[in-house]
C-alpha cells in the first residue's frame, strides 16, 4: 500500500494542527474524482538478441485537477510511464484508462511539455501557440482567440508577435505551455520541463507554471530530476525504483501552513525538509520494497 503521508516513512508527527491537516488531505485527495488508473501495467522491450523489462506491476489513481510529481533513478522509465498515459506506448502488461476507458493511441485529451520548446522561428508567438490547435483541426478564429487570450492572461500580450529568437528561455517554456493549452488537453504530461534552464529562471518558471495549470484545472503528471521542484510542485510525489522499475514509495505533500502554497511557500514550510531527506533517502536506496 502507498504511503500516503511522510510519517508512515518513520518521521515523527505533530499533534494539533498538523495532524488536522492530513486528515483534512486525506479526505480531499478520497473526494477527487479518478481521472487516471494504472492497474498492474508493465513495460518489456524486445530485440532480436535480447529482452529488457523496463516496468513492473505499476498500479497508479490519479485524481482529476491533482499534481503528481515523479522522481527516480537515471533511466528507471519515469518518462516511459508518461508515454503509456499518453497512449504513445502500448504497456505489455495490464491497462491504463483515462475517464475509465482504455487507453488505446493518442488523445487530444492529453498535452505534452518537454524539455525543450521545439517552437517555430520562423512562427510569431502568436503562430507558435495555435500550432497544437491547427493539427487537432480545431477552427483557425477559434485557436486564434484562445492564444490571444492565454498570452494576454499569463503575461506575454506584449509579445504576440514576437520571433521565438526574441524571447528568453523562461517566456519560450511559457509560450510552450500556452501552445499546449491551446488545444485544450484535460491532462498535462510534464517531461523535465525545465531542465534547460538556469536555477533562478527554473524557479521562476515553476511558479509560473504551477500558477497557471492550477488556474486552469488541469490534471498533471511531472517528470523531474529535481527533488525540490518535485516536492513544492506536486500534491504528491512517487518515488520509482531502479529497473525493472516500480512505485518504491508514495507521499502525499501536506503542510500545516495551508492548501494552497506556491511552490515557493512550499520549499520555506516547517515540514519541506522533512519531506527532502526522507525522498532522498529513498532516492539513494536501491532495497526499498516494491510497494
Amino acid at each position: 500500500m502507498a504511503r500516503r503521508e511522510i510519517g508512515a516513512s518513520g518521521l515523527g508527527r505533530e499533534q494539533g494542527q498538523g495532524q488536522k491537516q492530513e486528515q483534512k488531505q486525506e479526505q480531499k485527495q478520497e473526494q477527487k474524482q479518478e481521472h487516471i488508473r494504472l492497474e498492474g501495467v508493465g513495460l518489456r522491450y524486445f530485440t532480436p538478441r535480447e529482452e529488457t523489462e523496463a516496468l513492473r506491476g505499476i498500479s497508479l489513481s490519479i485524481g482529476r485537477g491533482e499534481f503528481i510529481s515523479i522522481v527516480g533513478p537515471s533511466g528507471c522509465g519515469k518518462s516511459t510511464l508518461l508515454s503509456l498515459i499518453s497512449g504513445m506506448l502500448r504497456p505489455t502488461q495490464g491497462t491504463v484508462t483515462i475517464d475509465g476507458a482504455e487507453v488505446a493511441g493518442t488523445s487530444d485529451k492529453v498535452g505534452y511539455m518537454l524539455q525543450h520548446d521545439h517552437l517555430f522561428e520562423w512562427r510569431d508567438v502568436l503562430g507558435n501557440v495555435t500550432v497544437g490547435a491547427e493539427i487537432r483541426r480545431m477552427k483557425k478564429e477559434d485557436a486564434k482567440r484562445k492564444g490571444e487570450e492565454l498570452l494576454k492572461r499569463y503575461g506575454l500580450g506584449d509579445f504576440i508577435h514576437h520571433a521565438p529568437a526574441q524571447l528568453s528561455g523562461g517566456m519560450r517554456q511559457r509560450v510552450a505551455l500556452i501552445r499546449t493549452l491551446v488545444a485544450e488537453p484535460d491532462i498535462l504530461l510534464l517531461d523535465e520541463p525545465f531542465s534547460a534552464l538556469d536555477y533562478q529562471t527554473r524557479l521562476t518558471l515553476s511558479e509560473e507554471v504551477f500558477r497557471i495549470i492550477k488556474d486552469q484545472n488541469k490534471t498533471a503528471v511531472l517528470v523531474t530530476h529535481d527533488l525540490s521542484e518535485a516536492i513544492s510542485m506536486g500534491d504528491r510525489v512517487l518515488v520509482m525504483s531502479k529497473r525493472p522499475s516500480t512505485i518504491a514509495a508514495a507521499h502525499d505533500i501536506v503542510f500545516d501552513e495551508g492548501d494552497n502554497l506556491s511552490p515557493w511557500s512550499k520549499r520555506q514550510a516547517s515540514r519541506y525538509h522533512d519531506y527532502f531527506n526522507t525522498i532522498w533517502k529513498e532516492l539513494d536506496d536501491h532495497d526499498v520494497p516494491a510497494l
